[in-house]
């Protein structure tokens, strides 16, 4: 009788034990790998969320919606199928995302769907997914997010991808709520950090450059929904922030989740910028482009930074989203432009190729140079009419 008495107080125990972690929010050693055991999380726009602890197979949706999980290192033989622009579906002749780049192989995953960020119900069950990860930049598709868990029974779990220099936190926060649920919560912290490690190297080299002695810049062919010309900007853009930069548009108030935003030619000629920067994403846009543009209209000839030739060449700061990366590549050799015995030590293209590697895992700054017509940080040749 005792015996009995023992055992049976020993199981009320192990199951208070239970019950106690479970409440508390437990999760296994990302030792162990994923046990038959739940999460529950508030995902980026406020969503409970329950969900397999540690998932072996997930699909993920949005555009560029993959590049945060090559941040991660995560295993991409856990990823079962990706949205429609990160398969071989979507083709296009240049690719100009770094971790496309770096990871090839992404594309030969199942798509979701025909087209960007549409997820067909009957592909996402036959992947086999555990959970669907969804990126997006607001809450619109919070019911389109609830219809898919509703109709196939697998969670949804949205992240934000966007603008980090206004929205940087909450990058910053979904890097770790996604690092929490796939065990590689060491990683998120590991990016952030050195996110946060070279945008202060970044802001101490200029922090004693007076305002007075700063030259006016201007960067044009910002994609967004496409690629765009001499009229496509980015108030907030990243490197001229973190430069502490004089941009002539900063004052812009109404700009795109990723931060583009449409300027009027006849601004751009009143604010006559001492230096231009061309994003190099504007070279597939109508006839050429930015590059184009600046060297056959008679009105941005007249441009001070054209005559003078200070126009240079950046790589694509957006592709399918933000390449964050990228950002902070353009960023030193942007310094480099503005202030060279600040940057006396920094090889651009050298320096590119160590912030891709530690970012998405291999060093693709030759690759993307070559994708886009070698022109990578380089002072552009306008001709003069």
């Amino acid at each position: 009788m005792f015996v009995s008495e023992k055992i049976v107080s020993v199981f009320l125990v192990c199951v208070f034990l239970s019950i106690f972690c479970i409440s508390a929010g437990c999760v296994s050693s990302p030792d162990v790998g994923n046990t038959a055991g739940t999460i529950t999380i508030i995902d980026a726009f406020g969503r409970e969320v329950t969900i397999p602890d540690n998932p072996q197979k997930i699909a993920v949706s949005g555009s560029g919606s993959m590049r945060y999980f090559v941040y991660l290192d995560v295993n991409l033989d856990r990823v079962v199928a990706v949205d429609y622009q990160d398969s071989d579906l979507f083709t296009r002749p240049n690719e100009l995302r770094p971790y496309l780049l770096a990871n090839p192989e992404i594309k030969n995953r199942q798509a979701l769907g025909s087209a960007m960020a549409v997820v067909d119900n009957e592909k996402l069950l036959a992947s086999g997914a555990e959970v669907l990860f969804m990126g997006g930049a607001s809450s619109s598709n919070v019911a389109t997010a609830n219809m898919i868990t509703e109709k196939t029974g697998i969670p949804v779990v949205m992240f934000y991808v966007g603008d980090y220099v206004t929205k940087g936190d909450q990058i910053r926060e979904t890097l770790r709520m996604l690092g929490k649920i796939l065990h590689t919560e060491k990683r998120a912290d590991e990016i952030v950090a050195y996110f946060n490690g070279v945008e202060e190297d970044l802001k101490g080299r200029v922090a004693d450059v007076p305002d007075a002695g700063k030259p006016t810049v201007y960067v044009c062919g910002i994609s967004y929904n496409g690629a765009h010309g001499a009229d496509g900007t980015d108030p907030n853009y990243l490197a001229f922030t973190l430069l502490g930069a004089k941009n002539v548009a900063s004052n812009i108030g109404e700009v795109s989740q990723t931060g583009y935003a449409k300027v009027a030619k006849e601004q751009i000629l009143a604010w006559d910028p001492d230096m231009i920067f061309v994003d190099l994403g504007t070279l597939t846009a109508a006839e050429g482009g930015a590059v184009v543009e600046f060297g056959s209209d008679a009105a941005y000839q007249g441009l001070s930074a054209v005559k003078n030739g200070e126009v240079y060449a950046v790589n694509p700061h957006t592709s399918m989203n933000v390449n964050h990366e990228t950002s902070l590549a353009n960023a030193y050799y942007i310094g480099k432009v503005l202030y060279p015995d600040k940057f006396a030590d920094i090889d651009p293209a050298a320096k590119a190729d160590e912030i891709y590697e530690f970012v998405v895992g291999a060093p693709v700054y030759e690759q993307l140079k070559a994708n886009v017509q070698n022109l990578s940080f380089t002072k552009l040749e306008i001709p003069l009419l």
